[in-house]
């Protein structure tokens, strides 16, 4: 009876250890055939050609897709590929808190504007990041007000971020949506950067630029570069990646910005001084081809509208095609470019309508103890409150370099040209306008929880030879600005809530 249960015991053993060495080897053979497919499609034809005996089947695939992966996201989708990926998997909340001070030469951001006073600004920001198996919530508000000295003048400062994602087998979803209420355009320009995730800014938490159309993820491009004027931004965007194949993959993506100026006192000394608000609805949808570990190509057709005050602009409809490329080496190097026609249609009391070009290309690249960032875009914009429509050329540069074990140094550079898209009611008196501006920051980590920082920025509007808006915002034609900006900031440890 013992030989018989000892026997018994022993084909036992045998089976389970030979049922988990199969599993094993499937699964290994199977992640070995879906590395195949997606860096060499010579090798694909080859194993299909083999004895099914000798074949395991194909996986199911999903979140291991090549095509889905987040070092390398489809080129026609929202996300940009990150050299530094931190995967978060704690839900926690986190505030902060920053204390500024910056010696002004144009603190009422006015054409001809000069002579220095004193700026302070309290910030505050609480962050909520909650993870589930399949979903994600990432939530930001940020508050706050500066402090002008000459006059004395107090501003608040207002914005809130919301990040949703879900994910399936084979694509995910994501609501992106950024809500502010500025003095001035944008919480960045001369002050250190804003504490925080950078969700309610409208970096969407997708790195530096963020992809998708040329000028879709520059929110604070739609706002005006002049006067301290109370200014409130909308910009909500929903995408979807679906995966077809390992290889490849389908993008859609929704969008609707908006722009509104609180100048009514300007507006009522003359209808030249009003700023233009704008509505602007964004649908994109595209296909995108992973060609190996490193490139893929894509194209991309979107419809976007502009919407003005009839007495302003009416609307302006754009249909872009754009053919993408991307080359990426994980941790080292992004490259996007990508380039189209532009089909553009104006209706106001009349039509008209022409052809035009778009074109976007990002580098990001990562050296052993630094990392750059540069791009260049041509696209159609809103018009930032100046013009109702504007084509507009811009690049800029940033560089970022640990000095030592504690301090860092930031420098960024930024050059647009603006031209107007229609010749209507044309607030500004003159049909184009350049912006540029250069900045250096250095921050010092005085412990875990509390930064230094110091900022010095430079800033320049120029309108040609005439003097914009009837000269309710300064007698020139050129305004410029610099800011000099010492701080602090405190993040302490972030808190867990699971």
């Amino acid at each position: 009876m013992m030989t018989m249960q000892k026997i018994r015991l022993a084909f036992l053993i045998f089976g389970m250890s030979s049922a988990v060495f199969a599993q094993t080897a499937s699964q290994s053979t199977a992640d070995q055939s879906t590395d195949q497919t997606s860096t060499d499609q010579t090798s694909k034809d080859q194993s299909a050609a083999q004895p099914a005996t000798q074949t395991a089947p194909a996986p199911a695939f999903g979140q291991t897709a090549p095509v889905l992966s987040p070092d390398n996201p489809p080129v026609t989708g929202l996300d940009e590929p990150a050299l530094d990926l931190h995967t978060a998997t704690s839900s926690f909340v986190s505030p902060a808190l920053q204390l500024s001070e910056s010696a002004d030469t144009n603190g009422a951001n006015q054409f001809g504007g000069s002579g220095l006073e004193s700026v302070g600004r309290v910030l505050g920001a609480f962050d909520l990041q909650q993870f589930w198996p399949k979903s994600d919530v990432l939530l930001e508000y940020l508050g706050g007000g500066e402090f002008y000295s000459n006059p004395y003048e107090v501003v608040q400062l207002q914005a809130v971020g919301l990040e949703a994602v879900t994910r399936w087998r084979t694509g995910q979803i994501t609501l992106h949506d950024a809500f502010s209420y500025l003095p001035d355009g944008t919480f960045a320009f001369g002050y250190g950067g804003v504490p925080g995730l950078g969700i309610a800014n409208g970096n969407f938490g997708l790195g530096l630029a963020g992809g998708g159309l040329p000028g879709l993820n520059n929110p604070n491009g739609q706002l005006a570069p002049i006067g301290n004027i109370a200014r409130l931004a909308n910009t909500a965007i929903i995408d979807a990646v679906q995966a077809i194949n390992p290889v490849s993959a389908i993008t859609v993506a929704a969008g609707y910005g908006n722009s509104h100026f609180y100048d009514s006192s300007n507006c009522a000394l003359s209808p030249d001084s009003c700023l233009i608000n704008s509505d602007q609805f964004t649908i994109q949808g595209g296909y995108s081809h992973l060609l190996n570990r490193q490139d893929q190509i894509g194209i991309v057709y979107a419809f976007q509208l502009f919407q003005f005050p009839q007495a302003t602009g009416g609307q302006v409809y754009l249909h872009i095609v754009n053919l993408r490329y991307s080359h990426n080496i994980t941790g080292r190097l992004s490259l996007i470019a990508g380039v189209g026609p532009e089909y553009i249609e104006l209706e106001n009391g009349g039509y008209a309508s022409r052809w035009t070009e778009s074109a976007r290309v990002t580098l990001h690249y990562k050296f052993a103890h630094s990392s750059m960032f540069a791009g260049y875009e041509k696209y159609t914009s809103t018009g930032a409150g100046i013009f109702a429509g504007a084509n507009v050329q811009s690049a800029g540069f940033g560089f970022i370099r640990p000095l030592g074990r504690t301090w860092q140094f930031f420098g960024d550079l930024a050059y647009s040209h603006n031209t107007e898209l229609q010749a209507v009611l044309n607030t500004s008196g003159t049909n184009s306008y350049n912006s540029g501006s250069a900045g250096i920051t250095l921050r010092k980590h005085l412990g875990r929880t509390l930064d230094f920082f110091t900022v010095y920025r430079f800033g320049e509007v120029a309108f040609g030879d005439s003097t914009p808006f009837g000269g309710v915002y300064g007698n020139s034609s050129i305004s410029q600005r610099q800011i000099g900006t010492v701080g602090l900031e405190w993040h302490p440890t972030p808190t867990r809530i699971e």
